[in-house]
């Protein structure tokens, strides 16, 4: 990735961020609430907030609400679109989004088309209005000037096909990191809902050394602080720990427990 200018590291300081060496630690955000979303940024042990489209009941309403909770607290926010499209891609850009973790990103052709998604013409496809949340309802006056240089992908490597194509992914253009899912890439190695069989790990050591040989970033969820500490040996330095419905099932489920033993 091209060192950043000033102005679009100011403009976007979680893109620059993944130049840095060291480790970003964010926060898997699923419940669509902006209160929940407001508390977790207050903390400072999170470095990004990755809000997800796929599998979870947010839109672009609930999205905006999320946004403007964090708005003050300096906490990069990234989403997952529901899909790698660029109608997806273009309305959550408009809402504010900078950074985007695009899911099931199986070739280099599809990679390229998620960046496309994001750059307006001529580089890409991104439809234009002058007036929307991210440039301010029009208030920034050169916004198409930078905007393209500012936008992060991070591109979700989650199936055999697109470990084998890893290098090929990695190399496109605009592509800024790659992000395993290793959910679906257990179940597309045949260990569906076993994320911690030996082949799954095996994929993800032999994923984060080859990312690391190429001079890519690359990122992985990880369940617990356990898990960063493991791949980041393997070369993995951008991680979501935890998640907000984990976090509140394993909550409810104590105190459940508690009460229940209390009778």
């Amino acid at each position: 990735m091209a060192a950043m200018s000033g102005r679009a590291a100011a403009e976007n300081p979680f893109k620059a961020a993944l130049q840095d060496a060291g480790p970003a630690l964010g926060f898997w955000s699923s419940l669509a609430n902006p209160v929940l979303a407001e508390l977790v940024a207050e903390h400072a042990g999170f470095q990004w907030m990755l809000f997800d489209t796929e599998h979870a009941p947010n839109d672009v309403h609930t999205l905006v609400a999320q946004l403007q909770a964090i708005r003050f607290s300096g906490v990069p926010a990234v989403v997952r679109p529901v899909r790698n499209h660029p109608v997806e891609i273009k309305r959550l850009l408009d809402i504010g989004f900078r950074n985007l973790l695009v899911p099931n990103v199986q070739s280099a052709d599809e990679a390229r088309q998620a960046v496309r998604a994001s750059r307006y013409p001529p580089a890409g496809v991104r439809g234009v209005s002058g007036y929307h949340r991210n440039n301010g309802y029009g208030r920034i006056a050169d916004y198409f000037e930078f905007i393209d240089d500012v936008i992060a992908i991070i591109a979700q490597v989650e199936t055999v096909e697109a470990m084998e194509r890893l290098e090929e992914i990695a190399a496109v253009e605009g592509v800024d990191a790659l992000f395993v899912g290793p959910g679906d890439l257990a179940a597309s190695l045949g260990h569906l809902g076993r994320i911690k069989a030996a082949p799954v790990q095996d994929a993800i050591r032999a994923i984060g050394q080859r990312a690391r040989a190429q001079g890519c970033k690359i990122g992985i969820a990880a369940g617990t602080v356990e898990d960063v500490a493991r791949y980041r040996d393997w070369g993995y330095s951008l991680f979501t720990v935890g998640s907000d419905v984990n976090l509140f099932r394993q909550a409810v489920e104590g105190l459940s427990d508690t009460l229940r033993n209390y009778r």
